[in-house]
């Protein structure tokens, strides 16, 4: 689908509309455009509920499913959570966590990245989240790590059919799904009642980590989260900051691999700096190189490499075209990023581009990597964590150069079939 959707793209232009099944679809390569959907007009283009539909079989309705009044008060809860002040121990966290898994590889073997990574972000996730040390999560890592990616590969392949059958059918996916989401919901009850035990007159502990904010968190009217939307931004939480933060992980060693001299220069500028100590948060704005070298690769392969599915709630205008209720709208960070006129060479991988005045040219909508609008990732403080990370790949331990590394596909969207749609822009309807 990417290879189709980036062709129709650039034949087609910004707005391009196509068919399946009689079913109508808009793909959206404009970042002007983009913002109209994602922002300005972001109530009449909803998530689709079929998108909705298949997330919620797992994640409930945390804030990545949740709209309307009943997101924007979710939003607004989860805001503390979130705050500055409290990245500096979710840092922390990151760089100690990474130390003791470095310190845990010897010279000349072959490890799999992509899992390293998926284990890696699992602990820091479960550390920040729950408060949760490696010790603690060492037994579950294993069947925590199945479940998420069974319910990775069952959504993935309800995005790619037609039809989804109903839960209540005792399929064989059914169950492995039933399976998966027991598993997540036996990790997160189990913290969540352990802190509600620790709690002084009603009130729980704050230990600093997501789960204090969401649960000492207030609405406007003094109330709290209940207990089922609590599991479901925990769940949430859970599963999108340890799978996209992992997958840009790994697609950056992959490039890192490919490009020896830009991985050359990227040890050069984190052994300049931070001279063999560990990193920490203040260091961040002096490795400028490796935030190039992150804000390239995420935009060679971003962790999602499709936003999920909007909806026209009803006709609505877009580039002078009336759009009809029910069209089907899709925005790709892999098809926005490839854009030429916005990315000179788009398929190479080059950090150098990411200067200053190629930022304060580049339209805001052109580079997505966290999705945008009311629905923009909360986890974009997750930039701290891989940055944090790079004084550790060194020559005497080198990741990236001598271990095996297992292509990391980003998490997507719903999925056109190849090769049965129709480019179709002279059949949109002009506003009359």
């Amino acid at each position: 689908p990417l290879v189709h959707l980036r062709a129709l793209a650039e034949r087609h232009g910004p707005l391009v509309r196509f068919s399946f099944l009689g079913r109508r679809f808009l793909l959206i390569a404009d970042p002007d455009l983009g913002r109209e959907v994602l922002v300005e007009k972001a109530d009449l283009f909803q998530k689709a509920q079929r998108d909705v539909h298949i997330l919620g079989r797992f994640l409930g309705n945390g804030l990545l499913t949740n709209a309307g009044d009943a997101h924007r008060r979710q939003r607004k809860l989860s805001q503390p959570a979130f705050h500055a002040r409290r990245i500096q121990a979710y840092a922390d966290v990151m760089v100690e966590y990474t130390a003791a898994m470095i310190g845990g590889w010897s010279t000349g073997e072959q490890r799999d990245l992509a899992e390293e990574m998926r284990q890696l972000t699992l602990y820091i996730v479960a550390k920040t989240l729950f408060d949760a040390d490696r010790q603690q999560m060492a037994g579950l890592v294993a069947s925590i790590g199945v479940a998420m990616r069974d319910l990775q590969a069952i959504s993935d392949a309800e995005f790619d059919e037609l039809v989804s059958l109903p839960d209540w059918l005792p399929t064989p996916r059914n169950r492995r799904r039933q399976r998966a989401v027991a598993t997540l919901a036996a990790t997160v009850r189990q913290v969540v009642d352990l802190r509600r035990a620790q709690a002084i007159d009603g009130q729980p502990p704050d230990k600093g980590d997501l789960l204090s904010m969401l649960m000492l968190a207030r609405d406007d009217e003094g109330q709290a989260m209940d207990e089922r939307q609590l599991y479901d931004e925990l769940v949430t939480i859970f599963l999108a900051g340890h799978e996209t933060t992992s997958n840009a992980l790994s697609w950056t060693w992959y490039l890192l691999m490919q490009h020896p001299a830009i991985e050359d220069r990227l040890h050069a500028e984190v052994d300049s700096v931070l001279g063999g100590r560990l990193p920490e948060l203040a260091d961040l704005p002096r490795l400028p190189y490796s935030l190039r070298v992150l804000k390239e690769s995420m935009r060679l392969y971003p962790p999602a490499w499709m936003l999920n599915t909007r909806e026209s709630c009803q006709p609505a205008e877009l580039s002078g075209y009336t759009i009809p209720a029910g069209t089907q709208i899709f925005v790709s960070p892999y098809v926005m990023h490839r854009q030429a006129q916005f990315f000179p060479a788009p398929d190479e991988f080059q950090p150098d581009r990411w200067t200053d005045a190629f930022e304060a040219a580049l339209p805001r909508y052109a580079y997505i990597p966290f999705g945008g609008g009311p629905r923009v990732c909360r986890l974009r403080w997750a930039w701290a964590r891989p940055r944090g990370e790079s004084r550790h790949e060194r020559r005497d331990s080198d990741p990236v150069g001598s271990r095996r590394l297992r292509r990391a596909a980003g998490s997507s969207g719903a999925r056109p079939a190849r090769g049965l749609l129709r480019a179709d822009r002279d059949h949109l309807a002009a506003p009359q």
